[in-house]
C-alpha cells in the first residue's frame, strides 16, 4: 500500500511552521504528530501503531518514513538535543489537498553541549532568512515544569534581540505533556511575549514515550489512554492550524534588510577603529610638524639680523682750493707735502721739487715717502681720510636664516597637507559614528529588542584598551572620548 505521506519538497509552500524549543520539550514529537495530522494517519485502538509514521526517528521508530531525511543524532542519548541542524519537512495537508506545508525543525537548547546554543541561534536566523515567509513560530515548552528554564529564557531573549519584531507577531505556544488543567507552567513567566489564549495550546503528546510498542498494545487501558490522548492532540492541532490560517504571514524580506544593517554596523565599527588610529597618527604628525615650524620660526627670528654695522677708514679723493706735493710711485695717492708753497708744477720736475719742504737735506729724496723727488708733482686733488659706517653680512647667520626660512616654507606646506588629511580622516571618523547611529536606529525599528550594548561592547572595549596603551595624552583622551561617544549613541536609542 502506498504511503499517505506526500513529500512535495516544495519551494513554494502555502504554510510555513517553525518549531523552537528546549531540549526535551517535546518539539520533535510535536513535529511527528503534525506529520501524521497532515497525512491523516495516527493512533487508534484497532490499528495500534501500524498507521503511525514518523519523519524524525525516536525510540519506538528508529527510522524515518521513506522520503524524509533527518538530522537526528543518537536517539538513545536523552542528554543531548537530537536535532543538530535546522531541517525542513514538506507535506501536503491531506484534508486540504491544495495546501503545501513546510515544517522547520530547529536545534534544541539547554543541551549538555551548551557551547552550541549561540551557534544554534545563528543557524536559526540564517534559516529564517532563507524561508519565503513564516506563518507561525511555535515555541514548545514542557508543561509539567513549574518554571521557565534559564536556557529557554536566554534563548527567547537572544532570539528576540536577533529577530525582527514582525516574527514575534506570529508567535504560538504549545505546552507538551499536559492538558490545560494539568499544566504546572505559569503563563505569567512568558507574559512579555503576550501569549494570546487563541495561540496557546496543550498536547499530551506521550505517544512515543512508551518503553515499546508491545507495552501499549498488550494493555487495553494504555491503548484507550493512547487513543484518547491522540484525539485530544488532533483537536489541538486542528485548532492551531485554524488559527494559523487566520494569521497573516510574515515576510522574511526584512531579514535581508536586517542583515544589511548589521553588515553596515559591523563595517562602521571596524572602520571607526581604523580611522581613529589613522586620525591619531595624523594628529601626532601634525603636532611634530607644528613643533618643527615653531623651532624654524624661532631660528629664523634669531638669525634675521644677519648684518652688522662696522666703522672703517675710507680714503676719498677731494679737490682742494690749494695744491699739494704728491708722489707718483704708490698704488694710492701719497701726499708728501700738503699746501705746498712752491710754484705750481703739475708734471714731474726734479729741479723744482728738490726745493720742496718734503725733500730731505740732500734735496734728492722725500722725507715722507723716501722716494726720489723726481717722482713728485703738484695736484689740487688729494686723498682725505674719513671714518664711515658700513653694513656687513655675517655669513654664518645668513646661512642659518636661509635654512630656517626654507624649513618654515616646507613646514607650512606640510601642515597644509597634514591638516587636509586630518580633516578628511576626522570627517571619515564622524561618518563612521553617524553610520553607527543610523544603523542602530534602523535596526531598532526592525528589532526593538536588539542588544546594541552587547553589539558595541567589543568596539568600546578595544577603544578603552587603545587608550590604556597609548603613550600620548592626546591619544588617550581621543580614544576615551570616542568610546564615550559610542556609549552616548547607544543611550540615544535605548
Amino acid at each position: 500500500m502506498s504511503s499517505p505521506f506526500r513529500n512535495q519538497n516544495t519551494t513554494h509552500p502555502d504554510v510555513v511552521l517553525v518549531f523552537i524549543g528546549e531540549s526535551g520539550s517535546g518539539k520533535s514529537t510535536c513535529i511527528n504528530y503534525f506529520a501524521n495530522f497532515f497525512a491523516g494517519t495516527g493512533y487508534n485502538q484497532q490499528s495500534g501503531f501500524s498507521n503511525v509514521h514518523v519523519v524524525i526517528p525516536n525510540n519506538l521508530f528508529p527510522r524515518a518514513i521513506a522520503g524524509y531525511a533527518s538530522s537526528e543524532r543518537n536517539i538513545l542519548d536523552n542528554t543531548k538535543s537530537q536535532t543538530t541542524k535546522c531541517s525542513e519537512y514538506d507535506f501536503v495537508w491531506l484534508a486540504k489537498e491544495s495546501l503545501n506545508i513546510k515544517v522547520v525543525d530547529t536545534p534544541g537548547f539547554n543541551d549538555t553541549d551548551d557551547t552550541r546554543d549561540e551557534t544554534n541561534i545563528q543557524m536559526i536566523i540564517k534559516t529564517f532568512a532563507k524561508l519565503p515567509f513564516i506563518s507561525a513560530v511555535i515555541i514548545t515548552i514542557n508543561g509539567t515544569v513549574a518554571r521557565l528554564s534559564t536556557s529557554i529564557k536566554a534563548t527567547l531573549s537572544q532570539l528576540r534581540g536577533s529577530l525582527p519584531d514582525s516574527i514575534f507577531a506570529n508567535l504560538f505556544f504549545i505546552f507538551t505533556n499536559c492538558e490545560e488543567t494539568t499544566r504546572n507552567f505559569k503563563l505569567q513567566l512568558i507574559s512579555e511575549y503576550k501569549p494570546e489564549p487563541q495561540r496557546t495550546f496543550h498536547m499530551q503528546n506521550s505517544l512515543f514515550s512508551a518503553a515499546s510498542i508491545a507495552d501499549i498494545d498488550s494493555d487495553p487501558k494504555k491503548k484507550r489512554r493512547a487513543e484518547s490522548n491522540w484525539q485530544d492532540s488532533i483537536e489541538a492541532m486542528t485548532d492551531l492550524m485554524a488559527e494559523v490560517e487566520r494569521t497573516v504571514t510574515t515576510s522574511t524580506k526584512v531579514f535581508a534588510d536586517m542583515r544589511i544593517k548589521r553588515e553596515q554596523l559591523s563595517a562602521n565599527k571596524a572602520n571607526l577603529l581604523d580611522k581613529q588610529k589613522s586620525l591619531l597618527s595624523a594628529m601626532h604628525k601634525l603636532t611634530l610638524e607644528q613643533e618643527r615650524l615653531r623651532n624654524a620660526k624661532s631660528d629664523q627670528s634669531d638669525n634675521s639680523k644677519y648684518t652688522e654695522n662696522q666703522t672703517i677708514e675710507k680714503i676719498e679723493i677731494e679737490k682742494k682750493n690749494y695744491y699739494s706735493t704728491i708722489c707718483t710711485e704708490h698704488g694710492k695717492v701719497q701726499v708728501c707735502h700738503e699746501h705746498c708753497g712752491l710754484g705750481y708744477k703739475p708734471e714731474l720736475n726734479f729741479a723744482h721739487f728738490k726745493n720742496c719742504a718734503a725733500a730731505d737735506s740732500t734735496g734728492n729724496n722725500c722725507r715722507t715717502c723716501h722716494c726720489g723727488m723726481n717722482q713728485h708733482l703738484h695736484t689740487y686733488e688729494i686723498p682725505v681720510s674719513r671714518m664711515v659706517t658700513i653694513e656687513q653680512i655675517v655669513q654664518s647667520k645668513k646661512a642659518a636664516y636661509d635654512l630656517a626660512s626654507r624649513q618654515v616654507s616646507t613646514s607650512q606646506l606640510q601642515l597644509l597637507q597634514l591638516n587636509a588629511t586630518y580633516t578628511a580622516l576626522q570627517n571619515d571618523a564622524n561618518g563612521c559614528k553617524d553610520g553607527i547611529l543610523s544603523s542602530i536606529k534602523e535596526l531598532k525599528q526592525i528589532c526593538s529588542h536588539y542588544n546594541f550594548v552587547e553589539e558595541m561592547a567589543t568596539t568600546i572595549q578595544k577603544l578603552r584598551q587603545e587608550a590604556k596603551i597609548a603613550q600620548d595624552l592626546k591619544a588617550k583622551t581621543e580614544f576615551n572620548n570616542t568610546a564615550e561617544a559610542i556609549e552616548n549613541l547607544i543611550k540615544q536609542v535605548a
